[in-house]
């Protein structure tokens, strides 16, 4: 048997009855697995809080020379 070093499959090249098989046999492989979805910490998109703020007015003042 060959190992295949591919992370990602093209399904556009596949019929649409076939992506529909093959999406069902993989969530079949995950459910007999026991593979759980990764889940990133609470708050992890939540905006970052800041003590201050400066606004810079132009993007020139940032980079003067």
């Amino acid at each position: 048997m060959q190992i295949v070093n591919q992370k990602y499959l093209d399904l556009e090249i596949l019929p649409e009855e076939a992506r529909i098989e093959l999406l069902d046999f993989y969530r079949s492989l995950i459910q007999k697995y026991g593979i759980k979805k990764r889940v990133l910490p609470q708050g992890f998109y939540q905006p970052l809080k800041v003590k201050s703020y400066s606004k810079i007015a132009k993007r020139e003042e940032i980079y003067e020379r």
